[in-house]
């Protein structure tokens, strides 16, 4: 079942969500909880790609940081501990948003 443009615009107009952008969350959220399971990819790929930290993925996963850590491993994923000061740095300061 494809939602189309006239369902999307009609559910505004009826002031049931207040732009596309809140239909989507809405859609997003209702996904996650049907599908579980879905938060564990996103926290991987987030994890992955480097966007957040392995505390971060593990929260967003809904995991403890050895559960996480034993998903990252059983997909061949590198966990990335140490590094110079300066890299530390960089990553505190892309965690906490700076």
């Amino acid at each position: 079942m494809a939602i189309n443009r006239e369902e999307i615009n009609v559910l505004m107009r009826m002031n049931i969500y207040h732009s596309k952008e809140d239909i989507i969350t809405d859609a997003i959220r209702a996904l996650l909880e049907s599908k579980p399971s879905l938060k564990v990819e996103i926290a991987v790929g987030l994890y992955k790609y480097g966007e957040v930290s392995l505390w971060k993925a593990a929260d967003i996963a809904g995991m403890t940081l050895e559960e996480f850590k034993e998903i990252l491993s059983n997909r061949g994923i590198r966990i990335e501990t140490g590094g110079s000061r300066e890299e530390s740095k960089k990553r505190i300061s892309k965690a906490v948003g700076d």
